[in-house]
């Protein structure tokens, strides 16, 4: 297998990992919303709290994956 080849399979895995990352920051945010609701929470301000909690799972999900590819 040519290096080009290879460049190109490792661009698809990072874009994997990058939608991998995005579902479960949008899943926790929404659980985190609505966890806010079923506490008794205002609307507007649990979905600050699910997209502030999407935020930061999609970040440090990204920084995870970043570690780990500089440790290969």
């Amino acid at each position: 297998m040519s290096t080009a080849q290879q460049h190109g399979c490792n661009n698809n895995h990072r874009v994997y990992e990058v939608v991998i990352v995005f579902e479960a920051a949008v899943i926790v945010g929404f659980l985190a919303g609505v966890l806010m609701v079923a506490l008794g929470m205002s609307s507007l301000p649990a979905v600050c709290v699910g997209g502030g909690a999407a935020a930061a799972v999609f970040t440090a999900g990204i920084a995870a994956f970043g570690y780990i590819h500089r440790q290969n």
